[in-house]
C-alpha cells in the first residue's frame, strides 16, 4: 500500500488541483487508513473469489444469483470477499444507507448454501477500503497530467472520482467500528 500521500498532497497543491486543500487536510487519516490496509491481519482461508460482486454484476435465474463479469477474480482472503460483497449489495449510492438486512442476508445465505463463516472483525472490510484507497490514488495521479488519458475515464471524471474517495474513504474507515456490529 503506497504511503507516498504527502507527496501527492504536495504536488496537488504546487499543480492547482481543486481538491488540493482537501487531500491536504485529510494526509494523515489516508496514512492511517494504508496503515490499517497493511497490517490487518486477515484469518484466511484464501479462496477464489469473484472480487467484485456489485449490484450491476448480478443477474436472477429461476430465483437465484448469477454472477456476470469475472475478469476480476482470484484469490482473496473469504472475509474480505463477503465483507465487500455484503456491504456492496447492503448499501445505497454512497455509505449513508446500509440496509443490516440485506447485510445479514447477504451472510445467511452463504451460510444456508454450506460455506462457514470466517470470525468477525475488521478484516471483513480491509479488501474494499484498500480497493478504494487505490482506487483514489489512481485518480489523483491522473488528474496531474493536463493531457487527456488515451485510456480509462476522462479526466473530469477523474476529477469526481478523486473528490469521492477524499470524501468518502475517510467517512468509511471511521465507521469501521460501527460495520463491524453488523457481523455475526
Amino acid at each position: 500500500m503506497s504511503r507516498d500521500w504527502p507527496e501527492l498532497a504536495e504536488r496537488a497543491a504546487a499543480t492547482g488541483q481543486p481538491w488540493a486543500d482537501e487531500l491536504g487536510s485529510q494526509v494523515e487519516t489516508f496514512l492511517a487508513i494504508a496503515q490499517f490496509v497493511h497490517t490487518c491481519e486477515r484469518p484466511g482461508p484464501v479462496v477464489l473469489t469473484h472480487r467484485d460482486i456489485q449490484p450491476w454484476n448480478l443477474l436472477a435465474r429461476d430465483g437465484r444469483p448469477v454472477l456476470l463479469d469475472w475478469e476480476l477474480s482470484g484469490m482473496l482472503d473469504l472475509a474480505g470477499e463477503l465483507g465487500s460483497t455484503a456491504l456492496s449489495l447492503a448499501k445505497g449510492p454512497g455509505f449513508d444507507d446500509i440496509e443490516p438486512a440485506i447485510f445479514r442476508a447477504v451472510l445467511d445465505g452463504y451460510v444456508a448454501g454450506g460455506g462457514a463463516l470466517p470470525p468477525p472483525g475488521p478484516s471483513w472490510f480491509v479488501y474494499i477500503i484498500g480497493g478504494w484507497l487505490s482506487f483514489t490514488r489512481w485518480n489523483i495521479l491522473r488528474c496531474f497530467t493536463t493531457a487527456e488519458p488515451s485510456t480509462g475515464p476522462d479526466l473530469a471524471q477523474s476529477h469526481d472520482s478523486t473528490r469521492n474517495g477524499l470524501r468518502g474513504l475517510p467517512t468509511l474507515f471511521a465507521r469501521l467500528p460501527k460495520l463491524e456490529t453488523l457481523l455475526p
